[in-house]
């Protein structure tokens, strides 16, 4: 079995990803009428805490809100949002950063992205 293969059977999560799309809005002068909009779904990965890892990418102390995501996915953008498709993260929404690729031995490996819980009405990181 390839280290490739191996590494795919660990991504025991997946996601619904969400961007800003949406028609101009005539009702408010020509305003962009935006809403969060998903653009893939069902993709594997795999969610964990990882304060360490996360500060060594932020270069910020990771929150109790802060979660590390390992992907093959290579749209990811920051300020995308995201939905985690299993029950125990069921109603939360989290906001990408930038994504840092991985590289094996030969080439690209996976991408590690460090995802925030955030608000799903007001957009922003809940008090905790």
């Amino acid at each position: 079995m390839d280290d490739l293969t191996e590494y795919k059977r660990l991504l025991c999560h997946s996601f619904t990803l969400l961007d800003v799309g949406g028609e101009p809005d005539p009702f408010t002068g020509g305003k962009d009428r935006s809403e969060w909009l998903p653009v893939a779904q069902n993709v594997p990965c795999r969610v964990s805490g990882s304060p360490g890892r996360i500060q060594q990418l932020t270069g910020r102390q990771a929150t109790p809100q802060d979660f590390l995501m390992h992907t093959l996915y290579a749209d990811l953008k920051a300020g995308m949002r995201l939905k985690i498709e299993q029950p125990e993260f069921a109603g939360n929404l989290y906001e990408v950063s930038l994504p840092y690729p991985v590289y094996g031995a030969e080439s690209l490996h996976h991408y590690e992205v460090v995802i925030t819980m955030i608000d799903p009405v007001t957009g922003e990181e809940p008090e905790i």
